[in-house]
């Protein structure tokens, strides 16, 4: 029997058995708008305040205090939880490309995790590693660039650079006894699930959102792949809501779903 963790978005667990597959990596992706951070903060949520577990949220994008504003307009205290220490929010500028000596956005974030053990982690977002690549020296402190010498008849590409990082970063999540969830964002209607064109395939999981933009338009989710798990595999209706996003029962039976 697989142990599951329940995300805390309702009307999704009944779709997935029950929760995530514990210790997974899910990676939630959609266009801008379409509620990733939200998906995110009630996972968080979910687990501290129904099951008193540890969650850890690390942000390439939004500053601490935004993510807690927006989290408290939809009733989640994320403040308190920090304060009585099952909840740790991180913000890195990944933009400033400012870090300490030696260091990587790869060891900087394995501290973190081996520091305060969380149970569940967030990482939000794996964009701006494709958006603001690392440089070759960069690559040099993760321990990759001898291996890719070994490999590459020429120069190295942004591309490959980019998609050795985020390979390197999703494995070593997966070391840790922890379930999480990595965010990444795409182009509406476009064919990818994710910016950097390999977590889709390295995640035990992959949700996306769906948002047209238009008056009238629906919010849908689809669950794309679980490894593991039976599935509702077709697009479903999701709003989001003042307590965050729910998600409509499907018309088709789960029994028509595949197990993959």
């Amino acid at each position: 029997m697989i142990e599951r963790e329940p995300v805390g978005v309702p009307g999704l667990d009944e779709l997935i058995q029950g929760g995530l597959p514990k210790g997974s990596t899910c990676l939630v992706s959609g266009s801008p708008g379409t509620g990733k951070s939200i998906f995110c903060l009630q996972f968080l949520y979910h687990g501290a305040k129904e099951y008193g577990q540890r969650v850890m949220y690390i942000s390439f994008e939004q500053p601490v205090r935004d993510l807690y504003e927006q989290a408290s307009l939809m009733g989640m205290d994320f403040e308190s939880l920090e304060k009585n220490g099952l909840a740790r929010f991180i913000f890195f500028d990944i933009t400033q490309r400012r870090l300490p000596k030696g260091e990587t956005y790869h060891s900087m974030i394995r501290k973190e995790i081996e520091s305060f053990k969380p149970e569940r982690f967030v990482l939000d977002s794996l964009s701006p590693l494709a958006d603001f690549p690392i440089s070759v020296n960069e690559l040099a402190e993760y321990g990759l660039l001898d291996e890719l010498d070994k490999v590459m008849g020429g120069p190295l590409s942004e591309n490959i650079m980019i998609r050795m990082q985020v390979h390197k970063l999703i494995l070593m999540l997966k070391e840790f006894n922890m379930t999480s969830i990595v965010t990444s964002q795409t182009p509406r209607d476009s064919p990818m699930f994710s910016s950097d064109g390999v977590s889709e395939f390295l995640s035990d999981a992959v949700i996306t959102l769906h948002y047209l933009g238009m008056a009238g338009s629906k919010r849908t989710l689809r669950i794309e792949k679980m490894r593991n798990t039976k599935h509702y595999d077709d697009f479903v209706s999701m709003d989001i809501t003042s307590r965050g996003i729910v998600v409509s029962k499907p018309e088709e039976n789960l029994t028509q779903s595949k197990l993959f």
